[in-house]
C-alpha cells in the first residue's frame, strides 16, 4: 500500500476524530463514551486500512488535540502523553493480533482493549505520582475515575464498531 493512501487514510480518520471531539466539547454528558468510543473505531479501522505505524501516528494526535480543543481539560494536559501510550498499546497489540476471523478479532480486539485499561488506570492512580506530575488533587482524582472502567468500555465499543465498519468497507471494496 502506498504511503499517499495511507497518509490519506490516516487525516481522514484525524478529521473524523476530531469533529467528534468538538461535538462531544459541547455536549459533556456524552462526551467520554461517544467521543472515546468514536476515536477507538477510529484507531482500529486505522489498523486494517493503513497499518500499525499509521495507527500509532493517529493514537498520538487524537489526545493531544484533545487537549487542544478543550475536549481534554486543560490541567489535564500533562497526562496527553499516557493517553496516547495507552492508544499505542491498543493499536500495536490489536494490529499484531488481528487475523483473517471475526470471532478471533472479537477476542483479540477485547485483549488489546484490556491492556490499553490496565495501562491508562495504572497510569493514572501510580504513575502520575511516581512521574510528579504535579496535578491538583481533584484534577488527579477526576483523571482515576476517567482513565478507569470508562476507557475499558469506550475501547470495546469503538473497537467492535470500529471492525464491523472495516467488513462494510472491505465489502465493499473500499479498503
Amino acid at each position: 500500500m502506498n504511503k499517499s493512501k495511507n497518509l490519506v487514510r490516516t487525516a481522514l480518520l484525524l478529521a473524523i476524530s476530531i469533529g467528534v471531539q468538538a461535538l462531544g466539547r459541547s455536549y459533556p454528558q456524552i462526551s467520554q463514551i461517544f467521543v472515546g468510543s468514536i476515536v477507538n473505531a477510529a484507531l482500529i479501522i486505522s489498523v486494517f486500512s493503513s497499518g500499525i505505524s499509521w495507527a500509532v501516528l493517529l493514537g498520538a494526535l487524537t489526545p493531544m488535540l484533545a487537549w487542544i480543543i478543550g475536549q481534554l481539560p486543560g490541567p489535564m494536559g500533562p497526562f496527553v502523553p499516557f493517553i496516547a501510550v495507552g492508544n499505542a498499546i491498543f493499536t500495536i497489540s490489536f494490529g499484531l493480533l488481528k487475523g483473517n476471523k471475526d470471532i478471533n478479532n472479537y477476542i483479540f480486539l477485547s485483549i488489546s482493549a484490556v491492556l490499553k485499561f490496565l495501562f491508562l488506570s495504572l497510569s493514572a492512580k501510580k504513575l502520575i505520582y511516581l512521574f510528579n506530575l504535579g496535578l491538583p488533587g481533584k484534577v488527579a482524582e477526576k483523571l482515576g475515575v476517567m482513565m478507569g472502567i470508562p476507557q475499558l468500555i469506550t475501547a470495546l465499543i469503538g473497537g467492535f464498531l470500529g471492525i464491523l465498519i472495516v467488513k462494510i468497507l472491505i465489502k465493499n471494496k473500499a479498503i
